[in-house]
Formats: structure tokens, C-alpha cells, sequence
């Protein structure tokens, strides 16, 4: 059957017969990797529609699990994402990060929304890209089911408003511990345990409650993106499974 959806391209390989392989993000059918035999030569509607970082609705053929892009026409296009390294370096973590962690042929809506949401924000920005990426991550940790708890301790339920120290962070624990709970877990040899020198809770709400385009004007201190850095890094790969923040963001 022929159904038409949205969706941004994440990834593409040549395949036999002048065909390619398509890894599409759709709105409504998920992950969805789909063959082609239109050209992405020239510039056309069809052709512009199969680069990344492309928003485009797909005319595509489906039977069971096989998909074929028999057309393609753009909705909106972020060119200008390429036209800043740093800012294209960014945005293709964001393209990395969805192929790595989406599950093929589960919609997931809000995801596609703040993905789009994400472009949009970081083609205006003038700089601050890193700042909108952990944003856009801790935004989509609750989509992905993997949200950390923030207002208790996630070992004993103390209230975060009870503790007597500020808040340490646990990866495997998946939230905050209260001081007592982090001694009793150092003891047993958790070695994930993060004293952050910032008050980790309203950052990441912070980033929770505030749009994307926010992020274009606020800088965090260099240290405390450090911090961030390296804590979203070690509880990606624990609960996605990816190594997305390993490394400098450099070509």
C-alpha cells in the first residue's frame, strides 16, 4: 500500500542497481530504513528531500516490513546548519543520536516534534550549540522512558528538599542519592556516583521546562558543561547504550 508520511533522513547507503538504502525518522511509523531508486542529483524536490538535515513528506510503498520511497517533497530545509561547523558538528550528534537509539517501526511522535523543534532552534542560534544539545538530551530522556528521578532519593525516598547537602548523582541508580545513601553505595563499590559542583536538579529541570530556542541565549559556565557533560555521557551509555558524548566535538 502507498502511505505518505514526514520525516528527516538520518542516514543513507549506495546498494546495487543505482538504489540506496534510506534510514528515515518518520513521524507516524518510527525508525524506518527503505530503498530508493530516485536520484539524490540536481536539485529537485525529490533529490533535496533525501539529504540530511531535510524535513520532508515521503510518498512511500509499504508491504509488511519493506519500504520503497517512490517520492519525496521538502517541507523545510535547514542548509544553513552546514553553513557553521561547530553548529554542523552539533546537529549531527543529534542525527547520530536518533540512529542509534530509535527502535525500527515504533513511532515515536514527541521525539520527531522536539527533533524538528531542536533544527529549527539551532539554524537561528548564533552559538551556544553545545548548550541546546544537552537540552535536546535531557528533554528526550524522558520520551525514551530513561528520565532520571530528581525529587527523592532514589535509594531511601527522601525528599531532595530534606537532604543536607546538596544532591550527588547516581547512573546506575538512575537519579539522585542524599549523602547517607552515597557513603552506603561508595562502601559497596559504586564507582557511577557524580558530586557535581552545581546543583545538578534545577539545571536539569531547567533544561525540562524551557524551549529550546532558550538555550541560543543562555551560556552555561565552562565547568558546569564539562560536569554535564561527562554525567549525560556515562548515563547515555548505561541506559541507551551509546557513547554519543565520548570524545571532543571536533571534524
Amino acid at each position: 500500500m502507498l502511505i505518505t508520511t514526514e520525516g528527516i533522513v538520518l542516514k543513507q547507503n549506495k546498494i546495487a542497481n543505482n538504489r540506496r538504502m534510506i534510514v528515515v525518522f518518520t513521524k507516524d511509523y518510527g525508525k524506518i530504513s527503505a530503498g530508493t531508486g530516485l536520484s539524490e542529483r540536481g536539485r529537485n524536490r525529490s533529490a533535496l528531500a533525501l539529504r540530511p538535515f531535510t524535513y520532508s513528506e515521503y510518498e512511500i510503498f509499504k508491504n509488511r516490513d519493506y519500504y520503497n520511497i517512490n517520492g519525496a517533497g521538502i517541507k523545510r530545509s535547514f542548509y544553513s546548519i552546514g553553513e557553521d561547523i561547530d553548529r554542523f558538528l552539533v546537529a549531527s550528534r543529534v542525527i547520530e543520536y536518533l540512529n542509534e537509539t530509535l527502535e525500527e517501526g515504533k513511532p515515536q511522535p514527541r521525539t520527531f516534534e522536539l527533533t524538528i523543534e531542536f533544527m529549527e532552534a539551532i539554524t537561528q542560534a548564533k552559538g551556544n550549540y553545545e548548550t541546546m544539545l544537552y537540552a535536546y538530551l535531557v528533554k528526550n530522556l524522558g520520551m525514551q522512558g530513561v528520565m532520571p528521578e530528581l525529587n527523592q532519593c532514589v535509594d531511601c525516598g527522601k525528599k531532595r528538599e530534606d537532604f543536607e547537602m546538596p544532591a550527588y548523582f547516581s547512573i546506575s541508580g538512575g537519579g539522585i542519592l542524599c549523602g547517607d545513601c552515597m557513603e552506603r553505595e561508595k562502601s559497596d563499590g559504586d564507582t557511577l556516583i557524580f558530586k557535581p559542583h552545581f546543583d545538578i536538579v534545577e539545571v536539569l529541570k531547567y533544561m525540562v521546562r524551557h524551549s529550546l530556542a532558550t538555550f541560543s541565549r543562555i551560556q552555561l559556565k565552562p565547568e558546569i558543561q564539562r560536569e554535564l557533560k561527562k554525567i549525560l555521557s556515562e548515563y547515555l551509555e548505561y541506559y541507551l547504550n551509546t557513547d554519543l558524548l565520548k570524545g571532543d566535538f571536533d571534524a
